[in-house]
C-alpha cells in the first residue's frame, strides 16, 4: 500500500508538470532569475547582477513571454551562487531546465546514499527506493517545478549531519558555510548548531561564509556586495517585486500573518514575528543538554532543520524539501534496528504524515493559495520531537539514579 501511494503521488507530480512544460519552456519558472545571472556572469556583466535594467534585457533574449511582465525576475540569491548556473547558460534555457533538474535527481541520489550511511535503520530500503519516496513528497516536487536550488542545499545539510556524526565539528561547520546562498535558512541553523557544538563548527561556518563573500566581491565589487542587502530585503518584502504572500508561506510570518488582511501599524507584524521566532530558537537552543547522544542528536538536529524552516524569512514551499532529513531520522528512531519498542513512537511521524499527501496541498495552493498551514504541522512536530528528547533526558536520568543506588547498596 505504501507503494501504491507512493506511485500515486509521484503520477500526479509528473502529470503536473507535464501540462505545464509549455510555461517552463517560455521561462515561467524560478529557474529563470538562476540562468540570467549565470549569464550575466558569462557576458561579463557581474557588477551589473542586480541592476533590473540589465536582468531585464538579458532576460528578453530566452524568455518567451517577457512581454507579459511588468518587469524582470529578479535574482535575489548572493553574487557566487550564479557560478553554479553558469555552466548551463551554454544551453539553450529549455535544454538548460532539464538538465538542472537531471542534476537535482543526481543529487537525491546522493542524499539517499549519505543518509542511509549516517542512519542504518534506513539500510533496508535501497538508495534507489528512497529517491522514489523523496520524489513522492511535494515540496521535492515544487522543486523540480520551479528549477529552484533546495535539493543543493539539502545534499549540503546532508553532508554536514553525517560529519557531526563523525564528530567532525570543523567539516560540519565548512559545509553549513558552503549552504549561505540560502542565508535566511542556514543562519538559524548554524546559530542553533553553534550552540550546541561549540567553537570548532563555528570556525569551519565562519572561514567558507567568508570565503563566498571574498568570491562575491570578486563577482560583483564591494560596491555590488554592500547594495545586495538592500536590494534583497526591497524584493521579498514586495509582492508586486516578487516577494512571496504570506499565505503562501509555511513558516511563523504564515502562521501569524497569513490569515486576513493586516490592518495594524506595519511595525507591529514584524516585532511580533520576530518575538516568537527568537522564542522558538531559544527553546531549541536549550536542548544542548539534551543532544549529547548520538541518538538525541540526530533527533535535535531533526528539531533545528524544522526550527530554521519556521523562523527563516521569505521560507517557500520548496524549501520544504529540507525535510527529507527530519523524515529520514524520524523513520530511524521509530523503526530502527536499535530502537526498543518504548521508542517506537508514532506520535514522531503524526505530524508529518499531512505534508505527505500532495493532492492536499495541490488543491489549497491552486485553490486558495494557503501554503501557509504546513507550518502549523511544522510546529506541531517541533512540540513532538522536543518532548521525546525530554522524555529521553528523564529517562536517562532516572537509569543513571538506578546505577548509582545500586553501586552504593
Amino acid at each position: 500500500m505504501l507503494w501504491i501511494f507512493v506511485a500515486g503521488m509521484i503520477a500526479v507530480h509528473a502529470f503536473f508538470l507535464w501540462s505545464v512544460r509549455a510555461g517552463i519552456e517560455r521561462g515561467d519558472p524560478d529557474f529563470t532569475v538562476f540562468y540570467t545571472a549565470g549569464r550575466m556572469l558569462r557576458l561579463g556583466l557581474g557588477a551589473h547582477l542586480y541592476d533590473p535594467r540589465a536582468e531585464q534585457t538579458v532576460q528578453a533574449e530566452f524568455a518567451k513571454n517577457f512581454d507579459v511582465r511588468r518587469g524582470p525576475l529578479p535574482y535575489i540569491h548572493p553574487p557566487f551562487e550564479a557560478l553554479v548556473f553558469l555552466p548551463l547558460t551554454y544551453f539553450p534555457y529549455s535544454r538548460a531546465f532539464v538538465l538542472w533538474d537531471l542534476l537535482n535527481l543526481g543529487m537525491l541520489f546522493g542524499v539517499g546514499y549519505l543518509l542511509r550511511r549516517w542512519l542504518p535503520g534506513l539500510q533496508r530500503a535501497s538508495v534507489m527506493e528512497w529517491v522514489l519516496l523523496s520524489l513522492a513528497f511535494f515540496p521535492v516536487f515544487a522543486n523540480f517545478h520551479q528549477g529552484q536550488d533546495a535539493i543543493l542545499l539539502l545534499l549540503v545539510l546532508t553532508l554536514s549531519f553525517q560529519s557531526l556524526g563523525r564528530d567532525a565539528d570543523f567539516l560540519a561547520g565548512s559545509w553549513l558555510g558552503m549552504g549561505v546562498f540560502k542565508y535566511h535558512l542556514i543562519l538559524p541553523l548554524a546559530l542553533i548548531l553553534a550552540v550546541w557544538r561549540g567553537k570548532k563548527l563555528l570556525a569551519g561556518f565562519g572561514l567558507v561564509a567568508l570565503a563566498d563573500v571574498v568570491i562575491s566581491c570578486l563577482l560583483v565589487g564591494w560596491r555590488g556586495v554592500l547594495q545586495y542587502p538592500e536590494y534583497a530585503w526591497r524584493v521579498v518584502s514586495m509582492p508586486a517585486l516578487g516577494g512571496i504572500p504570506m499565505r503562501q508561506q509555511p513558516n511563523l510570518l504564515g502562521v501569524l500573518g497569513g490569515w486576513v488582511s493586516f490592518r495594524g501599524p506595519g511595525w507591529l507584524l514584524p516585532v511580533v514575528v520576530g518575538g516568537f521566532s527568537v522564542a522558538l530558537t531559544i527553546v531549541v537552543v536549550k536542548l544542548r543538554p539534551v543532544v549529547v547522544e548520538k541518538q538525541s542528536l540526530k533527533l535535535g538536529l531533526a528539531c533545528a532543520v524544522i526550527t530554521a524552516l519556521l523562523v527563516g524569512y521569505s521560507t517557500n514551499s520548496y524549501d520544504l524539501s529540507l525535510l527529507i532529513v527530519p523524515l529520514a531520522v524520524t523513520l530511524d528512531y521509530n523503526f530502527g534496528d536499535g530502537a526498543s519498542p518504548a521508542r517506537r513512537r508514532l506520535g514522531l511521524l503524526v505530524p508529518a504524515i499531512p505534508l505527505l499527501v500532495s493532492p492536499v496541498w495541490f488543491f489549497l495552493w491552486m485553490r486558495f493559495q494557503r501554503i501557509n498551514l504546513m507550518g502549523l504541522f511544522l510546529l506541531w512536530w517541533v512540540y513532538a520531537i522536543r518532548a521525546e528528547l525530554l522524555r529521553l533526558k528523564q529517562s536517562g536520568s532516572i537509569l543513571r539514579a538506578d546505577a548509582r543506588r545500586k553501586v552504593h547498596a
